[in-house]
């Protein structure tokens, strides 16, 4: 039978490896962000060339549609890594409670109320005048709004791009005169760029503590 000495030891290997967990979708879900905003760098180029030459400008709509599809991917992928990392956070939160000794956890805990205790002392933010209480990150723009960085490096950027190439798509139908077009254009436009932001999104984990016996 384990003792609790042995209890504590497999939750402290568990818990190097949920870290190591969190390293790693923070890592990939970075890179990824990365190589999406290179291809579209790349695509934006060519649709630079398309606008500066004399030659046919449909080739514009090949590349909008390109942006606006991997952008949809990007926003589908970027709400699944929000969520395994989120997982794994509130996996390593009911780990600190094993071990008394929240470490990971105590950073949100500080962005939520600017002041957390620590075993070794208390930690609170520097006051930046006279009377004025130190302001929480989560109270702070934008962070009150969108609390998540990977929210906003997975979600809110590639949103942005996608709605610009639907823009791009959009300002080629009303240069060619098509103003019926365009309206029915940027209606497509607005209903797309809810279902990308709104729908459909995952539900986020949250810890529940097992019932002690």
């Amino acid at each position: 039978m384990c003792n609790a000495s042995d209890d504590k030891a497999r939750a402290q290997s568990v818990y190097e490896f949920v870290l190591h967990r969190i390293y790693h979708e923070d890592l990939l879900l970075t890179q990824r962000t990365y190589n999406f905003l290179t291809v579209n760098v790349f695509l934006g180029a060519l649709a630079v060339i398309v606008y500066s030459s004399q030659g046919p400008r449909d080739f514009v709509w090949l590349l909008a549609g390109i942006g606006t599809v991997l952008g949809a991917f990007q926003i589908a992928f970027g709400r699944r890594m929000e969520t395994a990392i989120k997982f794994w956070r509130e996996y390593a939160k009911l780990l600190e409670r094993i071990h008394e000794l929240p470490v990971d956890s105590m950073l949100f805990q500080f962005y939520k109320t600017a002041s957390v205790c620590t075993p070794w002392g208390h930690i609170e933010a520097k006051r930046r005048g006279a009377g004025r209480s130190p302001l929480p990150v989560y109270r702070a723009v934008p962070w009150c709004w969108v609390p998540s960085t990977n929210t906003i490096v997975g979600v809110f950027v590639p949103w942005l791009l996608v709605a610009l190439w639907l823009s791009i798509g959009a300002f080629e139908v009303f240069r060619r005169g098509h103003t019926t077009l365009g309206i029915l254009v940027l209606l497509l436009i607005a209903v797309v760029t809810c279902l990308t932001w709104c729908w459909p999104v995952p539900g986020l984990p949250e810890a529940v503590e097992k019932p002690r016996t």
